[in-house]
C-alpha cells in the first residue's frame, strides 16, 4: 500500500510533466530529492507522516542531513529549489495557509558567481568578427542575438528563419522541455539579424534552395513555407551550425579582443542577466526572459549585481 507522502509525490510529479512541461532531467533531478525527502519524513513521522505538519526548523535538519549525506553547494541548493516547488504545490493542492518552505534561505555556501563582461568586453567581441565574410557576418549576429536576448546556445542556433520577426523585434526561443517563449531583442540585434540574412546566409546556403513540385502562387507558397522552417544559423556546407564549431570560433574571438578571462556562450548569458538588472529590469522579466522556471534561478544575479553597486560605491563615496 501506497504511503501518504508517495501518492503526494506522484501528484507533483503529474503536475510537473503534464501542466508544466518540464525536462525529463529535472523532473528526474526532483525526484531524486523528494525521495530522499519521502525517507525522512517516514523516518520522523512514521508512514502516515504528513509534510504540511513539518516545522522552519525540521526542514532545516532535512537540508542539513542532505549536507552530511555530502551533497555540495550547488546539489543541495538545487535540492532546496525542489523541495520549495513541491511545497508550494502542495499549499495550492490542500489549502495549507502557512507554507514553512516559503523564503526559505539556502546556509550560506561558497558557491561562485557567474563570470560577467563589462559592456566595454563586450563591445570588443561584437566588432572581433570580419564581417566582410559570411561566416563572419554569421558569428557576428549570433554573438548579437547571445548578447541581445540572453538566449542559450542551443536555443540560438535551433532557431528556424520563421522564429525570428524582425518587424516587432521579438524571437520564439524553445528552452528546457521545448517551451516557447517570446524574448524582445534590440534594435542592433535586429539589424544584424536583417544584414545577415540579405547578405550573409545567401552566400552560405549558395543556392541550395531549390523549389520543387507545384506551379505558380502554391509553388511560391510552398517555397515560403519550406523557408520559414529552414534553420537560420548555417555552416558553408548549409548544415545547422553545432554549438563545437561555433564554441571554437568564439575562443578564437574572445583572443582577438584581448580578453583577460575565458569567453563562452553562457558568460555572454550571464552579462545579458546581469547587465539588465544593474540598469533596473524587474527580476520577474528577466526570469521570463532568460526561460527560468524558477525565479531562485535568476536571483543570483540580484548577487551579481550588489557587487556592481559595492564597487560603485566604494570607487565614488568620498569615506568609502
Amino acid at each position: 500500500m501506497m504511503k501518504p507522502i508517495d501518492k503526494l509525490i506522484d501528484g507533483f510529479n503529474y503536475d510537473l510533466i503534464v501542466r508544466r512541461g518540464l525536462s525529463h532531467h529535472t523532473i528526474e533531478a526532483y525526484g531524486r530529492t523528494l525521495s530522499r525527502f519521502a525517507a525522512w519524513l517516514v523516518a520522523l513521522r512514521g508512514e502516515e507522516g504528513d509534510p504540511g505538519s513539518l516545522s522552519r526548523l525540521e526542514l532545516e535538519d532535512f537540508a542539513r542531513s542532505l549536507r552530511e549525506m555530502g551533497l555540495g553547494d550547488r546539489s543541495l541548493s538545487a535540492a532546496v529549489v525542489a523541495l520549495r516547488q513541491f511545497y508550494l504545490w502542495y499549499c495550492g493542492e490542500t489549502g495549507l495557509e502557512a507554507n514553512p518552505m516559503e523564503d526559505f534561505e539556502v546556509p550560506a555556501f561558497n558557491a561562485p558567481l557567474p563570470v560577467v563582461f563589462d559592456e566595454m568586453d563586450i563591445e570588443a567581441v561584437l566588432a572581433a568578427p570580419n564581417v566582410a565574410t559570411p561566416q563572419g557576418l554569421r558569428d557576428r549576429t549570433i554573438l548579437e542575438v547571445l548578447y541581445g536576448s540572453g538566449l542559450r546556445i542551443s536555443e540560438v542556433l535551433s532557431l528556424a528563419i520563421g522564429d525570428i520577426d524582425t518587424v516587432a523585434g521579438f524571437v520564439m526561443a524553445r528552452g528546457k522541455g521545448r517551451k516557447e517563449r517570446l524574448v524582445p531583442i534590440s534594435d542592433s540585434c535586429r539589424e544584424a539579424l536583417l544584414n545577415y540574412l540579405d547578405n550573409g546566409r545567401p552566400q552560405l546556403m549558395k543556392g541550395r534552395q531549390v523549389v520543387r513540385g507545384r506551379r505558380g502562387a502554391d509553388r511560391q507558397a510552398d517555397a515560403n513555407a519550406r523557408f520559414r522552417r529552414e534553420p537560420l544559423f548555417v555552416t558553408a556546407r548549409g548544415t545547422v551550425l553545432s554549438r563545437q564549431g561555433f564554441f571554437k570560433n568564439l575562443q578564437g574571438y574572445g583572443i582577438k579582443a584581448g580578453l583577460l578571462k575565458n569567453i563562452s556562450p553562457h558568460k555572454l548569458r550571464h552579462s545579458f542577466a546581469t547587465h539588465m538588472v544593474e540598469n533596473g529590469a524587474d527580476l520577474r522579466s528577466v526570469q521570463e526572459m532568460l526561460g527560468h522556471a524558477d525565479i531562485s534561478t535568476t536571483e543570483i544575479y540580484t548577487h551579481v549585481s550588489r557587487g556592481h553597486l559595492k564597487k560603485v560605491y566604494k570607487k565614488a563615496h568620498p569615506r568609502a
